[in-house]
Parts: C-alpha cells; structure tokens; sequence
C-alpha cells in the first residue's frame, strides 16, 4: 500500500510537466501559422492600379484583343524608382471556355499568360525603362508618365487562333495587373508585405465574348 501511495501522486506531475514543455512549442506553432496566413493573405484591389477597358476582337483569324490601364503610384513607389530601385509589375491573361456536359457546367482554362514587366530610372541617362522580360523587348523614355502610360497600353495582343474556338460557345476574357513585391531587393520585401502601399493589385477584370454559331 505504501508503494501505491506513492506512486499515485506523481502521475499528475508528469502530466503536468508534459504540459509545460508542449506549451511553448503550441505558441511558436501558432506565431508561425499567423505569419504565413499573414504573407500569403489574398491581395486586395487597389485605386493605384485600375483598368480601364478591355476590348476583344477579330483579325487575321487571330482573336486578339486591346487593353488600357491607369497607374497612380504612391509616393512611396516614385521615390524608390528616382532612388533607382527597379520596380518590377506582373501581368496575368487567363482566357476560359465554359462548357456544359449532360447539363453540367465546367470551366475549361484555354490560356494563361503570366509575364514581369521592369520599370527602372537610370540618374546619368535620365531616362526611364520598361523591359518586358517575357519578349524582351526594351523601351526608353523621357518622363515617368510616359513610361506608365506605356505599361498601362496592350494593343493587339493575341489570345487564340479562331480556329481553335468553337462555334455557339461562351468565353471569359480575364486581365489582373499589380506589383511583384518579390521582386524588390532583399531588405525592401518585409516592408512590403506590411505596408499597403505596396500592395498595388488590380484585381480581376473581365469580359465574356460569345462566338457566332457559324463560326469561320
């Protein structure tokens, strides 16, 4: 009996010991959960990124289409470019086509185009760039607004050929625009991730087309 006495009352101290270690251990779990929530919570749209319009039509049996979008940067943002810190704007096209199989609906995604697009400020040439890195093509000029107006301008981009689309079908067009943060030098990024003013997104904008049901 005295051993049983004994040993009774030390089993709630272990309990409570295995407590005490695993509770600091829960605190950084959750330290850490709260800040990738945190990185990777979904971008909101901003004012200082809108598109304006998104036109589609047809030629050379090519659908294309033509875009325009304004950019006011915050002062935040102007200052890093005059400090000729490259700033670095991502653009998205996703084009779907919308089906629908013994009466259900599906979505079929036909493109996605991602490409990073540099806009940088050289002091000695006093000139600014913008260098698509997706075609590489390079162009310089005289003042900021030139440049954004530049960047904020697709004309005639091809999405599909026209004999890649069905006759009598439903399709969304989808343009997003906003500022790769990412790309920033190393010290710069955990600012960004904190400061809304680097958060420039547009959001989705989008235009549904329907194809003739005689197509071609």
């Amino acid at each position: 009996m005295a051993l049983a006495l004994q040993a009774n009352p030390s089993m709630p101290l272990c309990r409570q010991t295995d407590k005490q270690r695993l509770k600091p251990a829960l605190n950084w779990t959750g330290l850490f959960t709260f800040l990738i929530l945190l990185i990777w919570q979904p971008a909101m749209a901003s004012d200082e990124i809108r598109i304006m319009q998104v036109t589609d039509y047809q030629e050379n049996e090519q659908l294309l289409f033509d875009s325009q979008t304004q950019f006011h940067l915050p002062q935040a943002l102007i200052d890093a470019i005059y400090n000729e810190i490259p700033l670095t704007f991502e653009t998205e096209i996703i084009f779907t086509e919308h089906q629908r199989l013994i009466g259900i609906k599906y979505d079929r995604e036909r493109v996605n185009i991602r490409y990073q697009t540099q806009l940088s400020y050289s002091s000695f040439h006093n000139r600014y760039t913008l260098e698509n890195q997706r075609n590489q093509n390079r162009q310089h000029f005289s003042s900021l607004n030139k440049a954004l107006a530049t960047l904020g301008t697709l004309a005639a981009f091809p999405v599909l050929s026209l004999s890649e689309l069905h006759p009598g079908q439903k399709y969304t067009l989808k343009l997003r625009i906003r500022l790769n943060y990412w790309r920033l030098p190393a010290p710069m990024i955990l600012n960004a991730l904190f400061n809304p003013e680097w958060q420039l997104d547009s959001d989705w904008f989008e235009t549904t087309l329907y194809t003739p049901k005689s197509w071609l």
